[in-house]
């Protein structure tokens, strides 16, 4: 337990999963138990409590490899937004980061980016979520990926080892690869809306036409968090009918940079897994 100015900040654990939900269900998010419960697993979760029994804000780690930090769930309930506690947390998990020696990462919204501006981030990845819908249609272009190739494939591309992340994706829906296997897309379900990524490709065409076959066989609304770089790709989500819903910033504090490869990350996994 840490204290800070007006409370005291505690490590939450799968007990707390229910109040954990109703924070990002109240925020609009698309996560579901099975996304929280990666953080209870595998990261750590931080809570502040307005009283013993309401949580009234959370916010996450993922370490990933041997020197990232993946900050985010970022969430106060709409009661008690104002009152320090979203910033309180914030600083505690840095605390936590620089400790560990690991460069913080996040992608923020714009209303979360004065904050970490103030806090050292620096801004680098500039990101769109596009939303639209799936056509329910079997395609013929699309192949399940071996996942192993696939995971290894996304970790060298990220810059780190987040294998844990994308084996819990792969099972919730097997990642699929193009047929000349210059594009994997991973996916997985929301609550509100599949969300495909991360998508690696070596070709931003080649990809469009992997995220084309993916959102026919997809049923019901789908996010995709893509990069802004990736102008042709954006071209043909709008022609399939998506429209922009937020930008994302991503941020880092702390050195980090990955090697370079022959792929690329042209959609990201979402703000909360990077």
């Amino acid at each position: 337990m840490a204290p800070t100015d007006a409370f005291n900040i505690v490590q939450l654990s799968e007990k707390d999963m229910d109040q954990a939900c109703l924070l990002s269900t109240q925020a609009g998010w698309n996560q579901t138990e099975q996304d929280w419960d990666l953080f209870f697993r595998h990261g750590i979760v931080f809570g502040a409590f307005a009283t013993p029994e309401q949580l009234a804000a959370s916010a996450a780690i993922i370490p990933y490899g041997d020197d990232i930090a993946w900050i985010s769930m970022v969430l106060t309930k709409a009661e008690w937004r104002g009152r320090g506690y979203g910033t309180g947390l914030l600083k505690h998990c840095l605390q936590w980061t620089e400790a560990q020696n690991r460069a913080a990462f996040l992608d923020a919204t714009p209303a979360g980016e004065p904050i970490y501006r103030a806090l050292g981030f620096v801004p680098s990845l500039k990101i769109t979520r596009w939303q639209g819908s799936g056509k329910g249609l079997p395609s013929q272009t699309l192949a399940q990926s071996s996942s192993s190739n696939a995971i290894d494939q996304a970790n060298c591309t990220f810059g780190a080892d987040r294998s844990f992340v994308l084996e819990n994706f792969n099972k919730r829906y097997p990642a699929v690869t193009s047929a000349n296997a210059s594009t994997t897309c991973f996916v997985r379900d929301g609550r509100l809306a599949w969300q495909i990524g991360p998508v690696i490709g070596r070709d931003e065409t080649e990809a469009s036409k992997s995220i084309e076959a993916l959102i026919e066989q997809l049923s019901g609304a789908v996010f995709i968090d893509l990069l802004d770089d990736c102008v042709s790709i954006a071209q043909r989500l709008e022609q399939f009918g998506f429209t922009k819903q937020r930008p994302f910033l991503r941020m880092q504090k702390g050195s980090h940079r990955p090697q370079q490869t022959q792929y690329q990350t042209l959609a990201i996994a979402g703000p909360e897994f990077g």
